[in-house]
């Protein structure tokens, strides 16, 4: 870690709010509070250490009090000056199809401005950040290096470094817990918005850990001149789960209903990257994975014959595309059969293996239907190696093995930036 991260994450320590081992809830249990609720629990000044001063809030619908008060409103209910809201993928009411562009000209939110910043442009333009003196984040990430939330707070923070903007993160649980890293380390050639810099598809921070990490080893544009401040969560700690931190789910994307679609995410997600589907248009979405051409029983066989840790598959039958939806996905309208993954074992379950292991199985298969979407799917995976080594037939075993000595000396050095026990 540079002498940069060091001094970032002891300002972090500093200004995020941590209060011994949290509150305990009325059933006995520990009842973590975001850093959404610690803000308005302490008040601006003390949570963050900075003066009031005209606001910019990047968020949307997730960016929410425990009680189910969005944070503008409570914002602006304790007095605080919003002029602009930037919303990222999926929009502000986070409804909006994956991919879909956004534009918000003339849209606002109680007489509050909202940019887009998943349409035109990724990052607020000079007269958005007019007149500003911080730019605020709080969104539910789900802790993939391919989710775009981070990359919106990162093009709002190099945004906020040149016209001079303090920067305020409030953090949120990683879904997956703290403590596993795991899969292929990006390569910077292959550097997108859904990856933008070199660190693991599961990486294992939160959004605070995360700003602190790319500001501590600038790999943002004109990073030494921003003004981190993070407000760090009360009582959580890295081994959780989303479940056991007591903070109310709310999907924070249309294919993302529940904890456990996050837990598979980080592996299926590469299914996208082929002519599979992945369960879109579904109820258990990157849950099931299939096509029209495959064989339920044959996949479900195959994958269980590999025993991976703490996961079994059952063959299944699904048809993508809910009722009334126009919103397309692969085979739409088409019954697929294929596989539904059911995690076993939260603490041994590996999701990206597990993902590279059923991209495997349906390339070999079915050789003369199975096809590579194989731009997308290296941007996703990071590296073109994966996709080359599916094609050779290595096994997921060979592959884990490829990127684990790199993945694990970037854990070791991104410890340094960890907030949180």
């Amino acid at each position: 870690m540079s002498r940069t991260g060091k001094k970032t994450a002891a300002w972090a320590a500093i200004l995020g709010v941590v209060f011994g081992c949290g509150p305990i809830a009325c059933s006995g249990e520990r009842a973590v509070l975001t850093g959404a609720d610690v803000l308005l629990r302490d008040g601006w000044e003390r949570a963050t250490g900075l003066p009031p001063m005209p606001l910019g809030v990047v968020t949307n619908h997730t960016g929410r009090l425990r009680d189910g008060t969005h944070l503008v409103d409570a914002l602006l209910d304790a007095g605080c000056e919003v002029r602009a809201i930037f919303s990222p993928e999926h929009g502000f009411e986070g409804s909006a199809a994956e991919g879909a562009r956004i534009y918000s000209a003339g849209e606002t939110y109680r007489g509050v401005p909202i940019h887009s910043l998943y349409g035109v442009t990724t990052r607020p333009d000079a007269s958005q950040l007019d007149g500003l003196g911080a730019l605020l984040f709080d969104i539910q990430d789900v802790g993939a290096r391919f989710y775009t939330y981070v990359s919106t707070m990162a093009r709002t923070m190099e945004a906020a470094a040149v016209r001079g903007l303090a920067y305020v993160v409030l953090d949120r649980p990683n879904p997956l817990g703290g403590t596993v890293v795991e899969g292929p380390v990006l390569d910077p050639a292959l550097a997108s918005f859904v990856g933008l810099f070199p660190l693991p598809i599961r990486h294992g921070f939160t959004v605070a850990e995360y700003a602190s990490w790319i500001i501590g080893d600038t790999l943002l544009a004109d990073a030494e001149d921003l003004e981190l401040h993070l407000v760090l969560m009360d009582g959580w700690e890295r081994r959780m789960s989303f479940e056991e931190s007591g903070v109310p789910w709310i999907r924070p994307s249309p294919n993302m209903p529940e904890p456990a679609t996050a837990r598979v995410y980080p592996g299926t997600c590469l299914v996208e990257g082929t002519n599979l589907s992945e369960g879109r248009g579904t109820e258990r979405p990157f849950e099931l994975v299939g096509a029209p051409w495959a064989e339920a029983e044959r996949t479900a066989g195959w994958l269980n014959d590999l025993q991976l840790p703490g996961v079994r598959f059952r063959p299944a039958r699904f048809t993508p595309g809910l009722p009334g939806s126009a919103v397309e996905v692969k085979w739409k309208g088409e019954e697929c059969r294929g596989i539904e993954i059911e995690v076993t074992d939260r603490e041994t379950f590996r999701s990206v293996v597990t993902g590279v292991a059923v991209v495997s199985a349906f390339r070999h298969l079915y050789p003369d239907l199975f096809r590579w979407r194989a731009a997308h799917f290296d941007r996703l995976a990071g590296v073109s190696w994966l996709r080359e080594g599916i094609d050779a037939g290595l096994s997921p075993g060979d592959l884990e093995e490829r990127w684990r000595e790199a993945t694990a000396q970037w854990r070791e050095e991104a410890m340094a930036c960890w907030l949180y026990p």
